[in-house]
């Protein structure tokens, strides 16, 4: 069995990073900061890949429709990959939609707010993350590399169904209200900009909200 080392880096600055990556054959670059963006999803990707080994393969997660929908987050997606397709060295960019934890996240966070509002006419494909993470290394084991299938969940649901089976199962009373995002944002979503035909075969929605219901009760 291969042995794990744990090492910290600081992807703002560099700092500690020749270090881990000395002698590595694959990188994947997951450290995100939505507070951060310029300084680790893309300056942390061109510190990577200057002190990384030159023939290291360097993988990319990122988001569907990130170059579709311009929120300041999709765009430093977008301007990440295209510093990754631009280096000279071995890489992948492995697309997916958003996680059953981020979904989950947005609508069982407590509020005093009796209402809560959704963007109409909305669907997101919720995807296990542990498929993206088995397909990510399943990408280094096998040397694959360039732009891969996007990935996304096994079903689409329309976002205030995924915020009423939040509410139901935390046991919110609040009320949803679905409208329409104004802007190219929510144009784009409407259009299904963040969807992909290709589905997954992980943990469904449903299946992980039952197990969040489980959890609580026990």
């Amino acid at each position: 069995m291969a042995s794990i080392r744990y090492v910290t880096v600081d992807l703002a600055t560099g700092s500690g990073l020749a270090g881990a990556v000395e002698g590595v054959e694959a990188i994947i670059h997951s450290a995100t900061d939505p507070r951060r963006t310029e300084k680790i999803d893309v300056g942390g990707l061109r510190l990577l890949d200057e002190a990384a080994p030159a023939d290291a393969h360097l993988l990319l997660p990122s988001i569907v429709g990130c170059d579709l929908i311009p929120t300041p987050y999709y765009k430093a997606k977008t301007d990440s990959e295209q510093v990754l397709t631009s280096l000279k060295r071995p890489w992948s960019i492995l697309r997916a939609t958003q996680f059953h934890q981020l979904i989950w996240g947005w609508y069982s966070r407590p509020s005093r707010n009796p209402l809560l509002l959704v963007p109409a006419s909305t669907r997101y494909q919720v995807l296990d993350p542990m498929e993206m993470a088995r397909t990510l290394v399943d990408t280094v084991e096998a040397g694959r590399q360039g732009r891969l299938e996007d990935l996304g969940g096994a079903f689409a649901y329309e976002a205030a169904d995924l915020a009423r089976s939040v509410l139901a199962a935390v046991g919110s009373h609040r009320r949803v209200i679905a409208y329409n995002r104004p802007g190219i944002v929510g144009a784009a979503l409407r259009a299904g900009a963040n969807l992909t035909p290709n589905r997954g075969e992980g943990e469904t929605w449903n299946d992980f909200v039952a197990r969040q219901i489980e959890r609580r009760d026990n």
